[in-house]
């Protein structure tokens, strides 16, 4: 009898011990569960970035966060090249190019600087010396602002200044605003393409009688610009645009930027351009296409 009771309590004890183990691992599960959901669970949005990366209908209800992201790039380049002939030569290029995008807001400014100096004899004292054959600088900036969600649209303000003494202008600048689009993106390559009205002023340098010296003309300004990646480590850009002043007998410009960049090491490349500058109206013997070929270092910023 006493040997049954026995046996009945180590049952019933052995059965409690299996209940409480069962509820504890429940308890367990449970607690593992709630904090892999707090750890990798996403978050119920409450507002958007303009540049999260989630499709459109996820948040075309939301407001936009008053968090903007904010991001500054840049590059700087350089070059230099010597040519030894019956003239010895010299040219020197740099450049820098900066981009700022804040939210909706990109905005690109760019500088040039081009000099070429060239051995040159006095046909009296016979001394060499090396006189500025090729001078040009010239800065551009354009800032975009993206009208929707998905940043296909925007509007653009533009203005630039040259100052280049061989070309028969003491200086050229213009300002132009209107509308473009990106009309293709994808992982490696984009093409945006622009138009709008501007207005230009150039000065000459050595105006005919019948000439103003100052210019000023209204202008329809249309840009392209295409950026894709060769191989791994060649990457191609083409931009190309055009300065139309609609008027008969006033000057229109037009300008080519062909260029290959290879990557050397993280920050370094190798940069090779082929630049076309084109005037619908010059002065004198002045030739109305200019072409410049470079290659030139770049360290990105």
């Amino acid at each position: 009898m006493a040997m049954n009771r026995i046996i009945t309590l180590l049952g019933l004890s052995a059965l409690s011990f299996s209940l409480l183990a069962a509820q504890d691992s429940e308890n367990i599960s449970e607690a593992n569960e709630a904090l892999v959901r707090t750890l990798y669970d996403e978050k119920e949005l409450t507002c958007y970035n303009f540049t999260d990366e989630i499709p459109p209908e996820e948040y075309i209800a939301l407001p936009e966060c008053n968090n903007i992201p904010s991001s500054f790039t840049g590059a700087f380049e350089i070059g230099a090249f010597f040519k030894t002939d019956v003239r010895n030569s010299a040219f020197a290029k740099t450049g820098l190019d900066l981009d700022h995008e804040r939210g909706k807001l990109r905005t690109n400014v760019r500088l040039d600087l081009f000099v070429r100096k060239t051995e040159q004899t006095d046909s009296d004292t016979q001394e060499t010396d090396y006189e500025t054959t090729d001078q040009k600088w010239s800065s551009t900036i354009q800032s975009n602002y993206t009208f929707e969600r998905g940043g296909k649209n925007y509007g653009f303000g533009f203005g630039s200044y040259e100052d280049d003494r061989f070309n028969g202008f003491e200086y050229q600048s213009s300002i132009a605003a209107g509308w473009g689009r990106r009309w293709f993106e994808d992982d490696i390559s984009y093409f945006d393409a622009e138009i709008g009205p501007g207005y230009k002023i150039d000065e000459l340098s050595n105006p005919q009688p019948d000439e103003d010296k100052t210019q000023k003309a209204f202008i329809v300004r249309t840009a392209a610009t295409y950026e894709t990646r060769v191989f791994e480590s060649i990457q191609f850009k083409q931009i190309v645009s055009a300065e139309l002043a609609p008027k008969s007998g006033e000057s229109s410009k037009y300008k080519s930027i062909t260029a290959f960049s290879t990557q050397l090491i993280d920050a370094l490349a190798l940069k090779f351009a082929f630049t076309v500058d084109y005037n619908s109206k010059v002065q004198g013997n002045i030739q109305k296409t200019r072409t410049e070929t470079s290659l030139t270092l770049v360290y990105s910023i």
